[in-house]
């Protein structure tokens, strides 16, 4: 093959690569509307009381960097209020008991607001202001965003906005479940009586406990409250099963109005609808609300977060996912795929594609099952990923055991190749030496029935089985739960080493930086085993001497191993953790099959001769 020839095929092999890898999510609507909601939650933070409200606000001042403690009280506080005529904040009188509104006898609300501690700080020589302000009432999505739009020069909606937001929001959800009445636990709640615990589903109590002593056991009860598979807690559901988590994604995804006319899913059809819903019914004005600008902003920077999600693959509802470092909120609830396997798998094919149905399906369906056999903690993902890699290898050396006997076969025959080699010495610029070489290869190969198309057929089918078991992993549910020695298997080893925070006492990154080295070193040494073990049966054949073919093969040979194992490398690092445990075993594997073949073959070449 000339270096044109070259080219060609592996901007055909990048192609091919980046077009296959292009399998479809088996996220539902309902899936990525549960990952847009944890993304952008509501921005209202709620209290059992009043007082715990004020607490909040004093605390959360008092531990802001610079700040004197000593000089925070109720009656330093100040709330800012939004003046439009102004396009500015003015400083009122009202006191943080103006922000805490009371939905019921036992849930309070703190308002999206900005309050300023007035002298907080001792005054300098360059400047006399000594005031703090804080704005609250945002998630971390919203004051992100905020801060995004600031630096674009996009105008933002003012503070009043997200808490006039939020209630149209609740409100329509209670309305949903006071119609629906889908959720046993939660047909009597509604705002008038919810409790902060049916809300987010937990205590107030509870929360603090687990943030001053975060434990397993007490995040455990923030999660699950008193509830079970077989039946939900109304008092104290838990997170999973609270109030917000429940219907939150009812924000981005409803059945009867999220879609288009011609029927594709607009999740972002409520939040315009109430954003000039707030214009319409005189509630803001224009300027208060989100821009064009913003809203495309909003828009573009949620779809940058859900639109690579893949990790939807799970036999049975549960909760998955990776979307923050904060254990009460970071899983989402994912759709079974797989109660009725066969349905399943038919859906597959219909909805997603031939690959993801004829492997992709299967192979993440059989890892979800073995990492719920083993454990949902961390090493029962790892044991998942190496019994399935086991399984995958197993079928294809059965699948290429054909391919693997002729190659046996030409591996014997080596010495007469060798002598053809010698015998047309010039097989690579004489044509006529060239032509006569390959009939007499050809003849040979005919007798002793070898068949040199199998091993690119075998390459082939490899190709597909390849990008498959990469889709699977990167889309098992289980494996973006838990973590292995701080690394989760679904996070890219790149993503992890590039991130120094906590560094060196990050257990994360070692466990990625010792993955990355072991599939590695396990990827090289599967590469030289069996030239060193092919070396070491050759060494008669060696004594003929090399011809310039012969040479130039061997060359060739070395060069495409080296570009694979290259290859395989720096995709290791850009692909999830799951593929460099894949492929660090494929190659113990790999390894192993050859040692097995090397004296197999041994025994064949000493019964020949």
């Amino acid at each position: 093959m000339n270096k044109k020839g070259k080219i060609i095929g592996f901007v055909g092999l990048v192609g091919g690569t980046l077009l296959l890898t292009a399998c479809n999510s088996f996220c539902s609507e309902n899936d990525v509307s549960n990952y847009l909601y944890n993304y952008d939650p509501v921005n209202t933070t709620f209290f059992e009381t009043e007082e715990q409200g004020t607490n909040f606000i004093l605390d959360t001042f008092k531990n802001t960097q610079g700040i004197d403690a000593s000089r925070i009280s109720t009656s330093t506080l100040k709330v800012d209020v939004y003046d439009p005529l102004a396009d500015n904040y003015v400083r009122t009188d009202y006191d943080v008991s103006y922000v805490l509104r009371a939905f019921n006898t036992e849930l309070y609300a703190l308002n999206s607001v900005k309050i300023t501690a007035l002298e907080a700080t001792e005054p300098t020589a360059e400047s006399n202001r000594n005031d703090v302000s804080i704005i609250f009432g945002l998630n971390s999505f919203t004051a992100s965003l905020l801060d995004t739009a600031a630096k674009q020069g996009i105008m933002a909606p003012n503070l009043r906005f997200w808490q006039e937001f939020d209630d149209i929001f609740l409100n329509y959800i209670e309305t949903k479940n006071n119609t629906e009445k889908a959720y046993s636990w939660l047909k009597d709640v509604n705002l008038s009586n919810i409790t902060y615990a049916q809300m987010n589903g937990y205590t107030y109590e509870d929360l603090q406990s687990y943030k001053n002593d975060p434990t397993k056991e007490k995040l455990e009860k923030i999660l699950n409250g008193n509830s079970t598979d077989e039946a939900k807690s109304s008092e104290l559901p838990g997170r999973y099963y609270s109030y917000l988590t429940t219907l939150g994604h009812n924000k981005f995804f409803n059945e009867e109005d999220s879609y288009t006319e011609d029927n594709k899913v607009d999740y972002y059809s409520h939040i315009t609808k109430w954003n000039d819903e707030l214009v319409a019914n005189g509630t803001l004005e224009a300027s208060e609300v989100m821009s064009g600008n913003f809203l495309a902003l909003y828009q573009n920077t949620l779809a940058a977060k859900v639109n690579t999600l893949k990790t939807c693959i799970t036999v049975n509802d549960g909760f998955y996912g990776h979307t923050s470092d904060d254990p009460i909120n970071d899983s989402v609830l994912i759709e079974g795929k797989g109660q009725d396997f066969y349905q399943g798998w038919g859906d597959a094919f219909a909805k997603h594609g031939f690959l993801e149905g004829l492997f992709v399906y299967p192979i993440a369906t059989m890892t979800e099952n073995f990492a719920h056999a083993f454990g949902m903690n961390g090493g029962g993902q790892i044991l998942a990923v190496l019994l399935t890699t086991l399984i995958i290898r197993l079928l294809f050396m059965l699948v290429t055991l054909p391919s693997t006997l002729s190659q046996q076969k030409m591996q014997m025959l080596q010495p007469e190749i060798s002598k053809l080699q010698q015998k047309y010495p010039n097989a690579n610029t004489n044509q006529y030496e060239k032509q006569k070489m390959q009939q007499a290869q050809m003849a040979l190969y005919k007798k002793y029935k070898v068949r040199p198309a199998l091993t690119f057929l075998t390459l082939i089918v490899q190709f597909p089985v390849f990008i498959s078991v990469w889709n699977a992993l990167q889309g098992s549910a289980s494996l973006s739960s838990d973590a292995f020695l701080g690394l989760r298997l679904s996070d890219t080893i790149w993503s992890v080493l590039s991130n120094f925070a906590g560094w060196p006492g990050n257990g994360g990154w070692w466990t990625a930086l010792v993955l990355i080295l072991l599939m590695s070193g396990g990827q090289v040494c599967a590469m030289f085993v069996p030239q060193r073990l092919n070396k070491k049966r050759n060494k008669s054949i060696q004594k003929l001497g090399k011809s310039n073919t012969q040479q130039d093969q061997n060359k060739t040979m070395k060069m495409t191993q080296w570009i694979m194992t290259i290859f395989i490398i720096i995709m290791g690092f850009n692909l999830p953790s799951a593929m460099g445990v894949y492929w660090f075993a494929g190659a113990l594997f790999n390894i192993i099959q050859s040692v097995i073949m090397h004296f197999v073959l041994l025994k064949r070449l000493e019964k020949r001769g």
